[in-house]
């Protein structure tokens, strides 16, 4: 069956006729180097979201860089003066691209963070050839009567039907570990559909910011909430594993998700990448991506650069055969 709408879509087709109407037009032939650096700058000016977030001062940012462009500097130096402004907003959701030679600029929300994920331990130690597979889901009986779900890829449709058949079959577990460690995202109405299996009541997720007009000010808000889905919901404890590449989309599911009394987070620090994003064009044709709006969760956190679980483990590499995270949400089941 189908859960009820949980995003305000509405708000997001009006935040896209706003922020993308640079899309489609051709490059001009005639654009200089002074112009495609002013367009750049006016249209994050405009329309980036996380500024007080990000801690970046962009009127700051221009008198820095604005005299290192002039219309006699080459194409690579001015992509590399565009790209450590990308960069120094820190958001993995906001890139900047050249198709031509295909040079691109993207912050790496990895460095220096541990990966926290072995497939080949897990496939080995813990899965054993008895696994199960429906669409995008992996999952299996662990010792202990203990359910374990992965799920690593929010790009694979979710149906509720195959949730409803994973869940039925792990109803008498003790508890389930649902883990989404090196989930960069995909579609948020998945992790939502997901989300609503875990909760027997409507939950207070938190509210998405959407930057509406030019001005430092000019917001608006639009609160989220998620009702439980009419299909089998599963209200037992639930362990769900993180590491830094839970981004995006799977943001979406821990924020919807924290709320329930019955969930507890254990791994690592997730990636965040909380907002909404707008792609364009600039005149010289060079695409970018940029965040256009901000979450703030129901316990007024802003997830974007990610957050801490509530248990913080981490894998060590000495100690073969053996995943400290989901030895530890075993041990909480227990």
């Amino acid at each position: 069956m189908k859960n009820r709408p949980i995003i305000a879509l509405a708000s997001l087709l009006l935040l896209w006729s706003t922020a993308c109407e640079e899309l489609a037009f051709e490059p001009q032939p005639e654009s200089t180097n002074v112009q495609v650096y002013e367009e750049f700058w006016r249209v994050f000016s405009e329309k980036y979201a996380m500024f007080e977030a990000k801690g970046v001062d962009w009127q700051n940012v221009y008198a820095n860089t604005r005299l290192q462009v002039d219309n006699t500097i080459s194409e690579d130096s001015l992509f590399s003066v565009l790209s450590s402004m990308t960069l120094s907003l820190s958001d993995a959701h906001t890139t900047l691209i050249n198709p031509e030679s295909g040079d691109q600029a993207f912050f790496d929300l990895e460095v220096g963070f541990p990966e926290n994920l072995d497939e080949e331990l897990i496939s080995n130690t813990y899965l054993q050839g008895n696994e199960k597979r429906l669409g995008g889901f992996i999952y299996s009986m662990l010792p202990g009567n203990i359910g374990y779900i992965i799920f690593r890829d929010f790009e694979s449709v979710i149906t509720d039907e195959e949730v409803d058949l994973i869940l039925t079959e792990f109803e008498d577990t003790k508890g389930i570990i649902l883990d989404v460690r090196g989930n960069t995202g995909g579609d948020p109405f998945g992790a939502g559909k997901l989300a609503s299996h875990f909760t027997n009541h409507e939950v207070y997720a938190g509210f998405e910011r959407f930057k509406t007009g030019p001005g430092s000010t000019d917001f608006s808000d639009s609160r989220f909430t998620l009702e439980p889905t009419e299909g089998i919901t599963y209200t037992k404890p639930v362990m769900v594993l993180t590491n830094r590449l839970c981004y995006s989309a799977t943001t979406t599911l821990l924020y919807l998700m924290d709320p329930m009394p019955n969930v507890t987070f254990v791994g690592g620090r997730t990636g965040g990448g909380s907002g909404s994003v707008a792609d364009g064009q600039l005149i010289n044709g060079w695409y970018y991506s940029l965040s256009v709006s901000e979450f703030i969760d129901a316990r007024d956190r802003h997830l974007d650069d990610g957050v801490d679980p509530d248990i913080l483990v981490e894998l060590d590499p000495s100690i073969p055969n053996r995943d400290e995270i989901i030895e530890r949400a075993i041990q909480e089941l227990n």
